[in-house]
């Protein structure tokens, strides 16, 4: 018998790609990296239109709003004697002195005196008209225009305080309410001048109605 010997011999050799292959195998990375930067560049377009879409609905006000502008306030520089006009004075001649409407309590209360008078105010000057209104009692009411509208400042040298519990309308403007132990200061402010009803504590209950007789008299012939 022949023994059976096992030969050893090289091993069969594994299949080899074709070049075919190998391509396709080299071109897949680069396809899913294409793929990605087409997805981001897409994405950064959409951010791109929707930050466009933002700038045209809020960005730029429309050209009524920047047709508008506030008045440029006359800076008073050359103080003008005070003027005293007795009880009842005419509205429309404080208005005309003072060059721009003036606040007033019409038949509310009886006008006990007017006077119109420059104050100092940050390097130039400020105009008042403080009007005078008499209770039945003796207490007194104050009624004030200032103009500049920095004059609201003055308002503050009495030491107030804030009271946000209630707001109110005085001559058509929409106004807060202050308070010190003394009194109650009721301010409004329009674009040339600010306006404050000063009512003694005594009758703060009464101010809300007082207030419902207030309006503005424009001068007949500005500054």
């Amino acid at each position: 018998m022949q023994n059976k010997t096992n030969r050893s011999g090289p091993a069969p050799d594994r299949p080899v790609p074709s070049p075919a292959v190998e391509e396709t195998q080299k071109r897949q990375p680069s396809v899913a990296g294409r793929v990605i930067r087409r997805a981001g560049l897409a994405l950064l377009l959409i951010l791109a239109l929707i930050f466009a879409y933002l700038f045209l609905l809020l960005g730029e006000p429309d050209e009524e709003a920047k047709s508008v502008q506030k008045p440029v306030e006359e800076t008073i520089t050359m103080p003008m004697s005070a003027v005293d006009m007795p009880g009842e004075s005419d509205g429309q001649k404080l208005a005309d002195t003072f060059g721009q409407p003036v606040l007033v309590l019409g038949q509310a209360l009886t006008m006990h005196k007017a006077r119109i008078y420059d104050t100092a105010l940050e390097g130039g000057y400020a105009r008042c008209v403080a009007i005078t209104y008499a209770f039945e009692d003796g207490a007194q009411l104050l009624v004030q225009s200032m103009r500049p509208t920095r004059a609201v400042t003055l308002l503050q040298q009495n030491g107030y305080r804030l009271d946000a519990s209630a707001l109110y309308t005085m001559g058509g403007l929409n106004a807060a309410r202050m308070q010190n132990d003394t009194s109650v200061c009721v301010f409004a402010q329009s674009d040339t001048a600010v306006y404050a009803v000063i009512c003694p504590v005594s009758h703060a209950e009464e101010l809300s109605g007082l207030l419902r007789y207030t309006a503005l008299v424009p001068p007949s012939t500005n500054e």
